[in-house]
Order: C-alpha cells, then sequence, then structure tokens
C-alpha cells in the first residue's frame, strides 16, 4: 500500500470525495464529484463549497455542520440535501464527513464524503405511496365486504321470519346470526390502525361483549361474560377464524348452556404459555346436549376452524359445565411485524 498513490484510490470510488479546509475552500475533488454534479476540477478546486456553481451548495445548516467537524472534531453521518441543480436536476445526496489532521504540516482539512441517493429516495417514496394506496383500497374492500355481509344476513332473517316454525326457521336464524357476526368482525377490522393485524385483548374483548348483548334476549337468565385476554398482535386472516370460533363457542355457551331462568358465568381467556397461544372458552352451565339440532354443525365448524389455524383442540363436557380449549403452536401463535 505504501507505493499507491492515494489518488489513485479515491479516484476510483463511486462517491463524490470533496477535500476541504477548514474555511471550506476545495482543495480537491475526485473524478465521481465533477460528473455527478457536472462541474470541472478547475472550477471547484480553490473555491469555496457554499459558493460553488450557482449557491446550490450554499446551505446553511450543512455549513454549520461542517464548521462542527473543524471546532469539535465530531463527524457527520448520513446528513440528507435534496437540491436541485440547472445541469442535472433535482439530486439526493447522503453526507459523510470527518476531520483529517496532518500533524507535521499543523493542517486540518475534511474529507467529504457524497453519495447520490436520489433514485433510493424515489423509490422509497412511491413504496410509502404505494402502501398508503393499497391500505386505503384493503380498508375499503373491507367496509364494502361489511356492508355486504349485513345486507346477506338481514334478507336472510327476512326469510326466517316468513316461517312460522320448525327446524327450517331456527336454520335460517342461526345462519343469519353467525353472518351478522362475521360482518360485525369485518366491522371491526375496518376500525383498527392496521389492516395486517389487530390486538386480540380489543378485539376478542368486545367481540365477546356485542355476542353476548345480542344473543341474550330480554327476560331470559342473568349471563356474566368474564374475559381476560392479552394484548396480542393477530394477524387478520387468523384473527378473523379465531373471532368465529369464540362467536360458535360463545353464542352456543349463552344461548344452550342455561336453561330456563339459570344463571350462569362466560369466561374467554386468551392466554400466553412458553411456544404456544392458548384460547380457552368455557361456561359453568349444563354441559351439552348432543340432542340439540343444531349441535353437531356446531361442532364440526369449530373442529374446522382449529384444523384452519393449525391448533389443537380440547373439549370437556358435563354437568358442571363445558370448556373448550385451542392451543396454537408458536409458529401460528403470533404475529411479527418484522416479517
Amino acid at each position: 500500500m505504501r507505493g499507491i498513490d492515494p489518488r489513485d484510490l479515491v479516484e476510483t470510488v463511486r462517491e463524490g470525495l470533496l477535500v476541504l479546509d477548514s474555511d471550506l475552500t476545495i482543495r480537491f475533488a475526485n473524478r465521481s464529484f465533477c460528473h455527478t454534479f457536472a462541474v470541472a476540477p478547475e472550477d471547484a478546486v480553490g473555491r469555496k463549497l457554499y459558493k460553488l456553481g450557482n449557491g446550490q451548495w450554499d446551505i446553511p445548516e450543512l455549513r454549520t455542520a461542517l464548521e462542527t467537524v473543524v471546532s469539535n472534531g465530531k463527524s457527520i453521518e448520513a446528513f440528507e440535501v435534496d437540491r436541485f441543480f440547472p445541469s442535472i436536476g433535482r439530486r439526493v445526496m447522503a453526507l459523510n464527513a470527518r476531520e483529517v489532521y496532518r500533524p507535521r504540516k499543523k493542517i486540518r482539512q475534511i474529507l467529504l464524503a457524497i453519495e447520490d441517493v436520489t433514485e433510493r429516495a424515489r423509490l422509497e417514496r412511491e413504496h410509502a405511496i404505494a402502501g398508503e394506496r393499497i391500505g386505503m383500497l384493503l380498508q375499503e374492500l373491507t367496509h364494502r365486504v361489511k356492508n355486504s355481509l349485513q345486507i346477506i344476513a338481514a334478507m336472510v332473517s327476512i326469510e326466517a321470519r316468513s316461517h312460522e316454525s320448525g327446524e327450517g326457521k331456527a336454520a335460517l336464524e342461526r345462519v343469519s346470526h353467525r353472518i351478522s357476526a362475521l360482518g360485525q368482525l369485518y366491522s371491526k377490522l375496518s376500525k383498527a390502525n392496521t389492516i395486517e393485524a389487530v390486538d386480540a385483548a380489543t378485539y376478542l374483548d368486545e367481540l365477546c361483549r356485542d355476542l353476548v348483548a345480542s344473543v341474550h334476549t330480554e327476560g331470559g337468565p342473568s349471563i356474566v361474560l368474564e374475559t381476560d385476554i392479552e394484548s396480542e398482535l393477530l394477524p387478520t386472516d387468523r384473527a378473523i377464524t379465531i373471532g368465529l370460533m369464540v362467536n360458535e363457542l360463545v353464542t352456543n355457551a349463552v344461548k344452550y348452556a342455561f336453561p330456563g331462568d339459570t344463571k350462569g358465568t362466560v369466561v374467554v381467556t386468551l392466554k400466553r404459555a412458553p411456544g404456544e397461544l392458548r384460547l380457552t372458552v368455557a361456561d359453568n352451565g349444563q354441559g351439552v346436549d348432543p340432542r340439540r339440532a343444531d349441535s353437531g354443525l356446531g361442532g364440526r365448524l369449530v373442529e374446522g376452524f382449529a384444523q384452519q389455524l393449525g391448533g389443537q383442540l380440547k373439549r370437556e363436557s358435563g354437568d358442571k359445565g363445558t370448556i373448550v380449549c385451542l392451543t396454537l403452536p408458536s409458529r401460528e401463535a403470533s404475529y411479527d411485524l418484522l416479517s
């Protein structure tokens, strides 16, 4: 390296390089700088940086930063400059500077490296704008899906009311209720700050309370809802499936676990354990009646949701109540924003 001229090194780098005196006079400008900013070497060397060209480099904050390099020996890292140059157009630059001291000659100079990041900045802006547009479109889509589901639920409900009684009427009412629950899910998703994930604590707690309020009939049994849901980011697709499962389990508990004037409690919990996430819906009612018309369908729906989530489902039911527990493995348990 002793036999290599330093000028040969600085002339090979792609970034523009300037050597400045302490008063910001340019002592050296490499080929890349002159080419990028359309400046002849003889028009740059010997001039003050802030007088270069038509004053495009007369940037007060940059002058202050460079003077700090000389007075305090501090370096500049990634100092961004956005300027319009008549000969080359708008340029965004990232500047790095540090002091160079020659002990023998007692000369303090500044080595200023200039990276043209115009294209990178443009791509970042376009990416951000595209992200905002996609977000707006998805929010609009979610809103329209919610409205469409509400219309379908209303139509099914009208059809159910046209039947006086019987299994057909009950089946239509169950379908209408499930569609309405799905509409509520999309309603909550449309209000979230992000379309990629929702917070389980807010999302599931509000969902459970809405379910109890909508299913609980006036004059019916007094049902107490208890929730213990940890704040956990759930991806939107997982949140919808978990919400549908909670809807099915809570609805069944409220409607069928407490016959007559029986009072009871429904408890919904979501807890993180080592390597997994556990969702539990429990009640202290009379247990599952296998003779109930929709018990088989409800069970199959819950099992299908669990399979879709890649989790394990465990159900226990007796005369002291029913407990349903879904265990999700760690890879499905949470949502990593950095992935």
